[in-house]
């Protein structure tokens, strides 16, 4: 971070305000966390790793339902009866306002694929002579852009993403992707006949190329986590994601890639107790300086989905540390806060974490 506490806590400040929130605006905007200390990095620290305010968390929702709607009843007339899931950030609960975008799957209703060695591979009839899955796709994809530009005539329809339509403006009160795609029956789907391993195909709109995903199975892996950490591993994903987002650096990490490596982390690290926020800012801080120092270790991580390894590329490793130099850096910074004007010098980094891990922020009653 190469700017101050002060514009920090101004951009966090700006991406959480949501002019279409009425509740939050009733409030001016001031939120919880911000009566809880007056220190500028502590108070960045906690804004971090809060939850988006629910009203905002349903319009989100309400956003990716008008176009749901629209797609449903449009399409129908071309024959088509897709259907449609969320997938990412905001049904995890791990989105961040003014980054994360809403991701609408829509999925073909009539064709699929499905794993050839699972048990019930042979009770899959073919598609039918001549069909292409893939061009199925591409078809209800273009028949998309077309009438979502008819519906939403004054929003602005992106079409040049290769794997989404992109909706935004024109009375969009969040950032709406379309991801076109189909079902794909995994061996284990077949088996378990449960939609979390179900999982759907995206076509790539230029190259054809094909990519099979596992939204449902991912996003059941880090609510358990959640759940096993009293909600601290999704403090932590907001945290970094927050962090990346106010960095001057190029951090080559994507939310899912963040989501991931933080499914990996002990959970005593991460368990969130009351008015102890900061030993999540502390164990989040641990947990990436231990991955930093074992590289063979932490390249060998795989997504919660198991489908690839989480560092696959050489600048996710650099950008692995330049996240966890943020952090750390951070971390320094609500240590002084906390630990007062009578400390000299840069403390040890285990004087620092257990400074953070014993220290308590009241919570703010009936705010």
């Amino acid at each position: 971070m190469n700017y101050g506490i002060d514009e920090r806590l101004s951009r966090l400040k700006s991406r959480r305000m949501d002019a279409s929130n009425d509740a939050l605006k009733n409030r001016a905007f001031v939120e919880s966390f911000e009566h809880r200390t007056q220190n500028k990095a502590t108070k960045y620290a906690l804004g971090a790793m809060q939850e988006v305010d629910r009203r905002s968390t349903e319009i989100s929702h309400e956003e990716a339902l008008k176009v749901e709607n629209a797609l449903s009843e449009r399409l129908t007339k071309h024959g088509l009866k897709p259907l449609f899931r969320l997938q990412g950030s905001v049904p995890m609960n791990t989105h961040i306002r003014g980054v994360s975008d809403v991701d609408l799957l829509e999925i073909h209703g009539r064709f699929f694929t499905y794993a050839r060695g699972g048990v019930a591979a042979a009770s899959y009839g073919g598609t039918g002579p001549g069909v292409s899955v893939v061009q199925e796709v591409l078809n209800m994809r273009s028949i998309s852009e077309d009438e979502l530009n008819t519906h939403f005539w004054a929003a602005t329809v992106d079409r040049t993403n290769a794997k989404s339509i992109q909706l935004s403006d024109g009375g969009f009160r969040r950032k709406v992707d379309v991801v076109p795609s189909n079902w794909f029956d995994s061996a284990d789907y077949q088996l378990h006949k449960n939609e979390i391993f179900r999982g759907v195909t995206v076509v790539d709109k230029f190259t054809r190329e094909t990519t099979d995903n596992y939204p449902f199975l991912f996003a059941h892996h880090i609510d358990q986590k959640g759940q096993a950490t009293n909600d601290g591993a999704k403090m932590a994903i907001r945290l970094l994601k927050n962090l990346k987002s106010d960095s001057d650096d190029d951090i080559e990490l994507s939310s899912y890639d963040i989501a991931s490596l933080m499914f990996h982390c002990p959970e005593h690290l991460i368990l969130r107790q009351v008015a102890r926020d900061l030993s999540i800012l502390s164990g989040t801080e641990s947990w990436l300086s231990s991955l930093c120092e074992a590289r063979q270790f932490t390249e060998g991580l795989m997504t919660p989905d198991g489908t690839r390894k989480i560092v696959d590329k050489p600048g996710k490793w650099e950008g692995l540390g330049l996240l966890s130099r943020n952090l750390t850096d951070l971390s320094r910074e609500v240590d002084r806060e906390i630990a007062g004007p009578y400390v000299f010098g840069n403390r040890e980094l285990g004087d620092i974490r257990k400074n953070l891990n014993d220290s308590q922020i009241p919570l703010v009653p009936n705010f």
